[in-house]
């Protein structure tokens, strides 16, 4: 196995890469699978270090797969990389592209791990493959309609052939996360009419208040109102038609059934779509040792058993298919995430030494399980 300390001087030796590849990021502000100038520019840094990119991969635009392959035979170890910017919705309705959830120095972090072991390949085992993954951000547009890159990409089996998947994101601890949510996004719509002479009350607005109602019974963590609708003729009120979007939270695969089963009680004649379910994170104990010894070699700290994630994220469809670790890499006292606060933090110094950070696990990560067992 490649020595810690080569692995270490080679990140950082590239430390100028993962500050020049988060401030692009931040530059370039682009909302779920319009990622085009961010896209493009980790393509070509990686093709430049040596890797083999191919674009457009699994029917997205955006995302891409870049592949570098050891000097001696070994295992595949594929890497996430995001670099879409959170849906900031604004006072006068505006929806900004920001880059306030740790993107920049994950792309940095990431794009400087891979140049790392590239410049150590006539050493390295095996092979590391860089995921470009669109969409994280699931409220926006684009992501709502066509789902979270990381999903897509194991749907479209993308990660066949990898032996472990490896998945870093800024957060409040050291750690590998050892359970999430899982999620599904269902619509409603619901069909009426009123008259206002009469003062008769609209089935729209009728099944709305039942579905507050049902909203009621269910655990307020548990459900979220993601958009509601009424369209049609308002005035005279033939047409009318109520949509509205629900984000199901869950602990199991079971659990999002229950969850819906309130709303579907409440609405019996109502006309319900399901989006695509997005699984729980499932760790992998001997992935997850890998990531503990690399927070070590380091000199990191690293928490053995973290609290549950409160939220879901697409990468639990790819730790369903792929021996997996999701990555937290820490800082005192957390980020503001989503918040122009936040943003200001990840393209500060702190979002530069987390892109470092990023980048120093990642690497040493890597190197020890493309080991050939």
């Amino acid at each position: 196995m490649i020595a810690d300390q080569d692995v270490m001087a080679a990140v950082d030796a590239r430390a100028g890469t993962a500050r020049e590849v988060l401030r692009f990021v931040h530059a370039h502000p682009e909302l779920g699978h319009e990622e085009h100038a961010s896209s493009a520019h980790l393509a070509q840094t990686l093709a430049g270090g040596g890797f083999k990119v191919e674009r457009g991969v699994g029917g997205m635009e955006t995302a891409f797969r870049a592949t570098l392959t050891g000097a001696r035979p070994g295992r595949s170890v594929g890497i996430v990389v995001l670099y879409d910017a959170v849906a900031a919705v604004r006072p006068d309705g505006r929806i900004e592209p920001v880059h306030s959830c740790g993107h920049g120095p994950i792309a940095g972090g990431a794009t400087a791990a891979a140049l790392a072991l590239a410049s150590l390949r006539d050493r390295l085992a095996g092979r590391v493959v860089l995921f470009g993954c669109p969409a994280d951000e699931i409220h926006a547009p684009g992501t709502v309609a066509r789902g979270g890159g990381k999903a897509l990409s194991a749907a479209a089996g993308l990660w066949d052939g990898i032996d472990a998947a490896l998945y870093v994101h800024p957060e409040f601890i050291n750690t590998v996360s050892q359970a999430s949510l899982w999620m599904r996004r269902d619509q409603v719509t619901v069909s009426g009419a009123r008259t206002l002479r009469q003062g008769v009350v609209t089935v729209p607005m009728a099944a709305w208040r039942n579905l507050c109602a049902a909203l009621d019974q269910v655990a307020p963590d548990r459900v979220i109102a993601e958009d509601v609708h009424l369209h049609g003729d308002i005035e005279e009120g033939a047409g009318l038609v109520l949509t509205a979007t629900f984000l199901l939270f869950a602990d199991d695969e079971a659990g999002i059934a229950r969850t819906a089963q309130p709303l579907r009680e409440a609405l019996p004649g109502a006309r319900w779509s399901e989006g695509r379910l997005y699984c729980g994170v499932r760790p992998d104990a001997q992935v997850t040792a890998a990531v503990a010894d690399a927070f070590k070699a380091a000199g990191r700290d690293f928490v053995k058993d973290p609290p549950p994630l409160p939220f879901a994220t697409d990468f639990g469809n790819i730790s369903q298919r792929v021996p997996a670790a999701l990555i937290g890499v820490g800082r005192p006292g957390g980020w503001k995430f989503h918040t122009d606060e936040g943003a200001a933090e990840f393209a500060g110094p702190d979002g530069e030494a987390a892109a470092l950070a990023v980048a120093q696990i990642l690497a040493l990560a890597a190197a020890r399980l493309t080991e050939p067992r």
